[in-house]
């Protein structure tokens, strides 16, 4: 057979694939734009992303997804999105809020999670009370978690002046090998990161976050201002891929617990533990949000953290979560 013939039973075959998934779309191949997406490693919260990934939602919606990072914490990511090196983020609800409040033009378009985070503990400490004086692991200042950590030990006659805290000092992935290590006594983090101490057995879990803040905000999906206006149809067709996606985790827990395994080459037992603490959800409560930036300006005007967030940059915290946030791109 000659090489004419071989190339045209190529193209011929090529042509049979292309079509199909452009029928599907709708989208001729100059139509479908290229989205640059961020994520944060090994974060079973982001899961959606990788459903989305995994099960072709975003090509259904007729765009191509540029996947940036994984970044190793929240306000990296929002770093480089204020540089203009993202359009869409999956990442907590704190690090943007906080770069909201610094001037940083973005909209919060979708949540991803609530709940999801819990304090874990070696063996020897059975109470809250056991951690006076003991060394504690938080993400950095202002997060969820750090100020979770100061909630339940205010709800236990406990303040953060009664133990030694590790804020920010230590990365999210490293927090279990230094509590197994005996560096520290405890650590509140987000999953899977709390399952991979509990299924090893080097911890446990002390409590979890939905005990201290039922429904609390966790992950959010947030674009820049600047890509928001002039890129409508990208973003409509990126909220509506994130909602089949978190429709299917819902709908599909023990598939989406084997994509969860694939991208981030957990084992079953870690990602079965950590599914049992996680809400996947679309909506965001605006009140929560608020109570958030309340609780960090609070915390720095009381000398508890050096602030974070002052009332001169967000007089109205009411005001100010309601202005970043866009849910208009949610199907209802």
């Amino acid at each position: 057979m000659s090489n004419s013939i071989n190339k045209l039973i190529i193209l011929s075959l090529v042509t049979l694939l292309i079509l199909p998934s452009m029928m599907v779309t709708g989208c001729s191949p100059s139509d479908i734009a290229k989205v640059r997406i961020g994520y944060l490693l090994g974060d079973l919260h982001h899961l959606p992303l990788f459903v989305a990934i995994e099960k072709g939602f975003f090509q259904e919606e007729g765009i191509d997804v540029e996947v940036v990072g994984p970044f190793d914490a929240g306000p990296a990511e929002m770093d480089a999105m204020a540089a203009g090196h993202l359009d869409i983020g999956y990442v907590g609800a704190s690090p943007a809020i906080m770069s909201a409040a610094r001037g940083v033009p973005l909209a919060i378009i979708s949540g991803v999670n609530q709940e999801g985070s819990a304090l874990v503990a070696d063996k020897g400490i059975t109470s809250i009370g056991d951690l006076r004086s003991k060394k504690i692991a938080t993400p950095a200042p202002g997060s969820i978690q750090h100020i979770m950590t100061g909630m339940v030990l205010s709800e236990n006659n406990l303040s953060f002046k009664d133990v030694e805290l590790f804020p920010g000092t230590i990365k999210a992935p490293d927090m279990p090998l230094n509590l197994q290590s005996g560096r520290i006594s405890a650590y509140f983090i987000w999953e899977p990161f709390v399952a991979m101490s509990v299924v090893s057995g080097s911890g446990h879990v002390l409590v979890n976050s939905k005990d201290i803040w039922p429904g609390h905000p966790c992950c959010v999906v947030v674009t820049r201002d600047e890509f928001l206006k002039n890129n409508d149809r990208e973003v409509k067709a990126v909220v509506s891929a994130h909602q089949k996606a978190v429709k299917f985790i819902v709908d599909n827990p023990a598939e989406s617990k084997r994509i969860g395994q694939k991208y981030t080459g957990l084992g079953a037992d870690v990602i079965d533990s950590a599914f049992s603490r996680v809400k996947y959800v679309t909506g965001i409560n605006n009140n929560d949000l608020v109570k958030f930036v309340n609780g960090i300006i609070e915390l720095g005007e009381n000398g508890s953290i050096k602030p974070i967030i002052t009332r001169k940059e967000v007089p109205e915290a009411d005001d100010f979560i309601n202005g970043i946030i866009d849910l208009k791109y949610l199907s209802r």
